[in-house]
């Protein structure tokens, strides 16, 4: 998964980034195999140039790195794939997967004929990146959504530190407390991931069902949207900013709000930039019920790649215990590996960080990628803060944003 934050970064690039060491077809020439993925600033591209490396010694060829910012890398990468333009290698999110699966090479004969061992993986992010029991990315990170807080803002407030499996109730007293020291308790989000994270912790309910159909009618979407409008109503939470899915990271990191949803992918990031004590638990449901959506990324190959086997051949050292081990160094990924997982946690820095994500993990479920996918995240950045600020009913601006998907 990517950092929300490098967004900002991203922005600072401005054009794509390209890193293409050679003038070989995108889909891989005899001795090139062109690689796409998201990058959002010049720390990004050693780091993958790093990882790229490791395919190329392995497949034997050239591996070129084409970058681009996270939010126009699907823009680019929907117009290459079933082309000859298109990259040998994609890295692909699980909440898209469903999207693109059309222009990928389903893995399941590559990994049988290499004997690539799945097992090593995280079964959630293998599944994850799975279309219709067809495996069409191998995962280099995982992880499900977490809450991060203000350790310094919940000691002055007399607020403990809480634990996994803390309650909607624990939280509200939280945030009451948090409230009388004039401190803000949660910076609010309309981005997919985790705005659905958030409901899902609530009381269960689903924007995509298990099948990937867009589903907004359930009244348990709605009764925790309103729930979060009554938190920005009582100032125990932060206005959702639907132009800026940053909003939320940079009030966490500001100290303006004391929690905030993210994965695990964020805590190198936040611990580095926050100038308090982070900490880490999982998301607050009702009777502490743990229930919380997992995402990750992972590496496929396209249809129209010339030399598949060398691309599996640079993917399956892409996500070697070695190369994810770096990455979880690096702070770029909890890794789907198992055996390089222990690598983060050494490095996280974050008191309670593999007690919360072992808790969290335990019942997480892989957010179901959909079709509609993206037009729902559009929709919610653009109507989203409506509904989450109160200054529209949760089940009207469902309804609109459900006749606009046409469900």
């Amino acid at each position: 998964m990517r950092v929300r934050t490098a967004a900002v970064a991203a922005a600072g690039v401005g054009a794509l980034l390209l890193t293409a060491c050679s003038g070989g077809q995108n889909s891989g020439s005899s001795d090139t195999l062109t690689w796409s993925m998201w990058i959002g600033s010049s720390d990004d591209q050693k780091v993958w140039d790093g990882v790229g490396d490791a395919g190329a010694k392995a497949s034997g060829k050239k591996v070129s790195l084409q970058g681009a910012p996270f939010a126009d890398y699907w823009t680019k990468i929907s117009t290459q794939l079933g082309t000859s333009a298109a990259p040998c290698i994609v890295t692909m999110q699980s909440l898209r997967v469903n999207q693109f699966s059309d222009g990928l090479l389903p893995l399941d004969d590559l990994i049988k004929s290499t004997g690539f061992d799945a097992d090593a993986f995280d079964k959630g992010g293998m599944k994850a990146l799975s279309v219709d029991g067809k495996q069409y990315a191998i995962p280099y990170d995982t992880g499900p959504l977490l809450l991060f807080y203000n350790k310094d803002a919940f000691t002055e407030a007399g607020v403990d530190a809480p634990k996994p499996g803390w309650t909607v109730d624990d939280f509200e007293a939280a945030a009451t407390a948090l409230k009388e020291k004039g401190q803000v308790a949660l910076a609010t989000t309309v981005e997919d991931i985790f705005l659905e994270g958030t409901i899902l912790s609530f009381d269960g309910g689903k924007m995509i069902d298990d099948s990937g159909k867009v589903a907004l009618d359930d009244p348990k979407i709605a009764k925790a949207v309103d729930w979060l409008a009554g938190l920005v109503k009582d100032g125990t939470a932060t206005k959702a900013d639907g132009a800026d899915a940053t909003a939320d990271d940079n009030a966490f990191i500001n100290g303006t709000a004391a929690t905030v949803v993210g994965g695990p992918w964020s805590a190198l990031d936040f611990k580095a930039k926050a100038k308090f004590q982070v900490g880490v638990t999982t998301l607050p449901s009702p009777e502490g019920a743990q229930r919380t959506y997992s995402a990750g990324s992972g590496f496929g190959i396209s249809k129209t790649c010339s030399d598949p086997e060398a691309a599996f051949k640079a993917i399956t050292a892409m996500t070697s215990e070695k190369t994810l081990t770096s990455l979880a160094k690096d702070g770029r990924a909890f890794p789907a590996r198992t055996a390089a997982q222990s690598a983060w946690y050494e490095n996280a820095g974050i008191d309670g960080a593999k007690e919360a994500l072992d808790s969290a993990l335990a019942g997480a479920v892989p957010l179901p990628g959909s079709t509609d996918g993206d037009k729902l995240n559009q929709l919610l950045s653009q109507y989203g803060p409506q509904m989450v600020n109160g200054t529209k009913p949760a089940k009207d601006v469902l309804a609109d944003i459900s006749r606009q998907i046409g469900k």
